[in-house]
């Protein structure tokens, strides 16, 4: 039987039915600290095989004495031969790994096949683990990414590789969209992109996490968890060196601290949370079994999702609609003026665009709905600053405006006629693009649009719309 003695923190003896085979000087890495594993299920391989204990015996002596790459490469085929046949009689059930019924069409999903993979390398890499992190017996790097390649040849010539990066991939823009801001500061001070990152944690995982798979554990899910913990674990690691603690700071100070400073925190915290919420609106918007698939894109949600991020990132201008539709009603939601409102970045605009634009869907069903079909559209120029366009329909805007007696504050008809020639002369002169499939916007039904929008600017200004401004309410609260 294979066993280990700890002799320190970094020294293991290796021994063979009292036979001592050799000492581990252990390398400082993640596989050291959990070595552990690699220990169990070694010593469990040669209780249950004596014929993997005494080729054991015979490939680690012969490796301590010659040393060479050699004794490596030659004995990789009896590696995988003895942990194939080990995990053969464990009879592990992979299925147990892979619920179908669960996937959507756009999901990444690891095969039955595809997980066996995985494990299977994982276990390779276990054996070969007592040379490669040991210091006193590790191959060169050349050689051992070529003893790598030889375990891994399976996994690196399937579709399992590109799945694990697509994972990594995805996860890492997801967190990209919320922190877009931080990994901006990263890029421009630390001169390391987000793409930088994704091919770092994918090399992480491939070189030190995936040996520490259980056999018995879905490895997918720990690789999840790495990626979710290992990019809080650099953003927050940002976010403090980021931080300056200055001691000088007095009671003074706080007391003379002007108060609009304080009204201004706490817009932008909601507006920012807001963000996130848009944010994670959108990705569940895109799982969706029946959401648009572009033309072109790849037939899952990660690519997709990869695409609206780039689209966001070149967004330069703020939609005339969401000026005219969306921030009004924010501003009565959240209780944030308008002028506020209008100082958010186009990126962030269209992102609650698209959040308000869902949930006015549900409040409004098919009232003003060539309006709200366009909230998910952003401006490919510079809207105009002024129009000359007039009322196409203005019998209707008169007689809709006569119903009701008061405009909160807007005296005259003329005024808030002014108002909706203005956003539908602008809204007329612009190109549009989706931000979900890229496709510019074919032709704007004006006539339509304006009719809508006489009604819902005399609506909202009369107060006739506050049942539904509070429904829109409620539902955003709640998302909160």
């Amino acid at each position: 039987m294979i066993r280990f003695e700890q002799l320190d923190q970094k020294k293991l003896v290796v021994i063979s039915n009292d036979k001592v085979l050799t000492i581990l000087d252990m390398v400082t890495s993640t596989v050291t600290n959990k070595f552990y594993l690699i220990i169990k299920f070694i010593e469990e391989m040669s209780q249950d095989s004596k014929e993997f204990c005494d080729w054991f015996e015979s490939f680690l002596s012969e490796y301590v004495k010659n040393n060479n790459y050699e004794v490596v490469e030659k004995n990789v085929v009896n590696i995988k031969k003895f942990v194939n046949e080990y995990l053969d009689k464990q009879n592990i059930d992979y299925s147990k790994f892979v619920d179908e019924t669960k996937a959507k069409k756009t999901s990444i999903l690891f095969s039955v096949e595809e997980i066996k993979e995985i494990i299977r390398l994982s276990c390779y890499l276990k054996i070969y683990s007592i040379i490669s992190n040991a210091e006193n017996l590790k191959l060169n790097k050349n050689q051992h990414k070529d003893i790598y390649n030889l375990f891994a040849n399976e996994i690196l010539n399937s579709e399992t590789i590109y799945k694990i990066f697509n994972i990594i991939k995805t996860k890492t823009y997801r967190y990209n969209m919320t922190d877009k801001y931080m990994w901006n500061y990263i890029k421009m001070v630390q001169c390391k992109s987000i793409d930088d990152h994704v091919i770092e944690i994918f090399n992480f995982i491939m070189n030190s996490i995936l040996i520490l798979c259980e056999p018995e554990r879905n490895p997918i899910i720990y690789f999840i968890g790495v990626i979710d913990e290992s990019i809080k674990w650099f953003l927050g690691s940002i976010y403090k060196g980021s931080i300056i603690y200055d001691d000088s700071i007095s009671t003074e100070d706080i007391q003379s601290t002007n108060i609009d400073n304080l009204k201004t925190y706490c817009y932008n915290d909601t507006l920012g949370r807001l963000k996130a919420v848009s944010y994670e609106k959108i990705k569940d918007m895109i799982t969706r079994p029946n959401f648009l698939k572009f033309e072109g894109a790849e037939d899952n949600v990660e690519d997709q999702y990869v695409d609206i991020q780039k689209r966001l990132e070149e967004v330069k201008y703020i939609s005339p609609l969401t000026e005219s539709v969306i921030f009004p009603i924010l501003s009565k939601i959240v209780e944030i003026p308008y002028n506020h409102l209008k100082t958010l970045s186009p990126e962030h605009a269209i992102l609650l665009s698209v959040y308000i634009q869902k949930v006015m869907r549900k409040i409004f069903k098919n009232n003003f709905k060539n309006i709200i079909n366009l909230l998910n559209y952003y401006p490919l120029e510079r809207p105009s600053v002024a129009t000359t366009y007039k009322l196409k329909n203005m019998n209707n805007f008169i007689n809709e405006a006569n119903k009701v007696k008061n405009f909160f504050g807007i005296d005259t008809k003329y005024i808030l006629g002014k108002i909706i020639e203005n956003f539908v002369g602008k809204t007329s002169r612009i190109k549009f693009i989706n931000i979900f499939d890229g496709k510019e916007l074919g032709g704007i039904p004006l006539s339509k649009i304006e009719d809508e929008m006489i009604n819902f600017y005399i609506l909202l200004f009369s107060g006739k719309l506050d049942n539904e401004i509070n429904k829109i309410k409620e539902i955003v609260y709640e998302d909160f």
